[in-house]
């Protein structure tokens, strides 16, 4: 594994103790993956690395700051290329341990963070359920208080570690108030113990990917958990939810991004030993067309990852930075892998490589931890908002001399109203030349609500008066929120007559001819 140079030294020295332990265990690694075993002796010499405690801070037995999330991510992506280890440390981080660093109470970390630094304790996360997916506002499992407990009635699945974990993070609904639905205050956070009654494992899934993790369906029936075991307190689940996922969506990031490099170091390996044709396969361009794609997908994904990861050991929150590099190290090592098989053939598909088995968890972490397409239109919301400045489009203003459209990041003197009308008529006949302006630069677009004060000179008030005014004789074209709000404004084609006379919209080029202009 490369080290970043913004690793600190521990983080460096803990890369290169990473790499030689994962070498030295991957023969055992893969043989408990083959055989569908869970490794508790793998777990056990993780755990006396002291790996488990990467989250937890020192004075609970952890490593602390200095280790970090990018400590943990280190750790995370070694294992994974050993295999099965890889997942079971994964879900164990994001099920339960940051949860409990960030919102849990002193009791709380007392009781529970000491046992999983030391791997005594292994976690999962519960969010899945059989009738809800990426839509987790949407969870059915109840919990209702009765005294000092939890009543906790329903299911959860596909819940990796399912069976093995210690401490099950669990997400229910406390409240049926639909005024809770609406301000997301209708979950509540428990850490669910083992051996909780009426806590059970229902079916233990066969699956095709995460070989040797298990993997499974919970259930629920008057499962009676104490109240001092819920997070952050009721209603709040959401927040615990949201603030968890950044952070799972990043591990799973940084596991996939171990598969492509595995795929990688797969198709170099047959490459270099294939002969086709009287030469090695490598030495086909295709081929090393194919390889530089992947390396450039491998080199990408980690310099995003990691990046997000540093951001989170400064305190900040990379909601688009995760994000984006779960989508990305997902979609990225699917193709990886596919080139990969591509230049492999055959033997690509047989379980003599694992190949197959790197597309097969590609392909299923572009649907865990929240499907791609949810991401997508997540990441998106989020990035309008946290780079609203960064992405703030210039205002387009026409130059007189050569009347096309120039960039200006300021307001400029030269487009300022001279006058602010205060009478209805002239608050009208000032749109009206606005939204001339703007036809002139943007014909197919809206003029923006603030863009319209800017240049009128008027208030929000005034705006609204006239706007509607506009819009009853049929002048404008009016766009407004679900809460009746006017955000964007258009001129209709009467408006544009009324505003300015034909001549004052017609352009051509210089180079255009005089016949061609009617």
């Amino acid at each position: 594994m490369e080290k970043y140079p913004w690793f600190n030294e521990r983080q460096k020295r803990l890369t290169d103790e990473v790499n030689e332990f994962v070498d030295e265990i991957t023969p055992r690694a893969y043989e408990a993956a083959i055989k569908q075993e869970h490794p508790r002796d793998l777990i056990k010499m993780v755990a006396e690395k002291g790996w488990f405690g990467a989250l937890v801070p020192e004075e609970y037995g952890g490593m602390g700051k200095e280790v970090g999330v990018t400590g943990c991510q280190i750790i995370c992506e070694g294992l994974t290329r050993a295999g099965t280890i890889g997942g079971i440390y994964s879900a164990t981080s994001f099920g339960g341990v940051e949860q409990i660093c960030m919102f849990g109470t002193e009791e709380q970390k007392e009781r529970w963070l000491p046992k999983i630094a030391r791997g005594e304790l292994l976690g999962a996360i519960t969010l899945t359920e059989p009738f809800v997916g990426t839509d987790a506002a949407g969870i059915r499992t109840t919990a209702k208080r009765d005294g000092d407990y939890y009543i906790l009635n329903g299911k959860k699945r596909f819940i990796s570690n399912s069976g093995v974990a210690d401490i099950y993070m669990v997400y229910a609904k406390t409240s049926e108030d639909p005024k809770d639905r609406a301000a997301y205050k209708h979950l509540s956070a428990f850490i669910v113990e083992k051996g909780t009654p009426g806590f059970t494992v229902e079916r233990i899934n066969e699956l095709a990917v995460f070989r040797g993790i298990r993997n499974g369906i919970l259930d629920f029936d008057n499962a009676r958990v104490p109240a001092s075991n819920m997070l952050l307190g009721e209603g709040n689940g959401w927040g615990v939810m949201t603030a968890g996922l950044n952070f799972e969506r990043l591990t799973v990031a940084t596991q996939i991004i171990a598969g492509m490099r595995e795929a990688l170091r797969y198709a170099l390996y047959f490459s270099t030993k294939r002969v086709q044709f009287n030469q090695r396969t490598i030495d086909f361009e295709s081929n090393q067309y194919k390889l530089a794609d992947i390396i450039i997908r491998l080199k990408t994904a980690r310099l995003l990852t990691y990046y997000a990861a540093w951001m989170m050991d400064q305190g900040l929150n990379p909601v688009v930075e995760a994000n984006a590099a779960k989508i990305y190290a997902t979609e990225a090592c699917r193709e990886a892998a596919l080139d990969a098989l591509q230049i492999i053939g055959g033997d690509g598909f047989t379980k003599f490589y694992p190949v197959e088995q790197i597309l097969l968890d590609a392909k299923i972490l572009e649907v865990g931890a929240g499907t791609n397409e949810v991401l997508r239109r997540l990441l998106t919301a989020q990035a309008r908002r946290i780079m609203a400045d960064e992405l703030k489009a210039p205002r387009r203003r026409i130059h007189k001399e050569l009347k096309l459209p120039i960039p200006y990041y300021k307001p400029s003197p030269e487009f300022a109203p001279k006058k602010v009308p205060k009478d209805l008529q002239g608050m009208e006949e000032a749109i009206l030349e606005a939204l001339a302006a703007e036809y002139f630069v943007n014909p197919g677009l809206h003029m923006k609500r603030e863009e319209l004060i800017e240049d009128t000179g008027l208030d929000e008030e005034q705006l609204d008066e006239a706007l509607v005014s506009l819009e009853e004789k049929k002048l404008v074209d009016l766009y407004r929120t679900r809460q009746g709000v006017i955000i964007l404004a258009k001129a209709t084609y009467e408006g544009l007559k009324k505003a300015k006379p034909k001549e004052y919209y017609q352009w051509y080029p210089p180079w255009s001819k005089e016949d061609e202009r009617f």
